[in-house]
């Protein structure tokens, strides 16, 4: 995952609430403008891609392709111009934003080119990806009940849910803020572990699970966590 967070300059946001449904410029890089060239650039980037051979629908839209990403499932839709996808992601956006509900925070959705891609996970490091080769999430339109957590934030919800074997929308976020943690191990080292010592810009995340609270530490982009004594 610590290659998926090199690729990107700026902190992403997974999805921030706003007045309309907006279409981030483009990033510099590789022109991708089909499904192919998504899985191109992806392997390019040295992920394991899988075209799963699932045909993919998210809300009104259907006929989309399902890829496995590093394990994680993406849905990535291709039109036959921009113009059919610049109609399509409208005429989603406004029919999703209407059912959103308070676990689809880590709902994040892409426009570039011909194609549509969306994402419901928790793993940090693929939005970080997504976004660098495909630009900022969209922003869903006012409504949507949703927390524009940054990908660290997911991806310790993600992780929690992992350790302690429940499900994500289980999780409660009650407090998270930036950090400059002392070291690559984020002030956490375990017994005879080396670490780099750089400052390493991350977030202290404070979640609840089954009535018990858990303060995680993060990197920038929550490739690297650690939960603290």
């Amino acid at each position: 995952m610590i290659r998926r967070a090199l690729l990107v300059a700026a902190q992403i946001s997974l999805v921030a609430v706003a007045g309309a449904c907006t279409t981030p410029a483009e990033p510099e890089g590789p022109r991708i403008d089909s499904v192919e060239d998504l899985v191109a650039a992806l392997r390019e980037a040295g992920e394991e891609v899988a075209e799963t051979g699932t045909a993919a629908t998210a809300g009104s839209l259907a006929g989309g392709q399902e890829l496995s990403v590093g394990g994680e499932r993406v849905l990535a839709f291709e039109f036959e111009s921009v113009a059919a996808r610049e109609a399509a992601t409208t005429a989603w956006m406004e029919d999703e934003a209407e059912g959103l509900s308070s676990t689809d925070a880590v709902l994040s959705v892409w426009a570039r080119g011909r194609i549509f891609v969306v994402y419901r996970g928790f793993d940090g490091g693929l939005v970080a990806l997504l976004s660098g080769l495909l630009g900022d999430p969209l922003t869903l339109p006012q409504g949507a009940l949703i927390e524009p957590y940054p990908p660290a934030v997911a991806a310790a919800i993600g992780w929690l849910a992992e350790s302690i074997d429940t499900d994500p929308g289980q999780v409660a976020v009650l407090e998270y803020t930036p950090a400059d943690w002392p070291d690559s191990c984020l002030g956490l080292s375990g017994p005879g572990e080396a670490c780099l010592q750089v400052i390493t810009p991350g977030w202290r995340v404070v979640l609840q699970a089954g009535g018990v609270e858990y303060a995680l530490r993060t990197d920038e982009f929550g490739t690297v966590i650690r939960a603290e004594p």
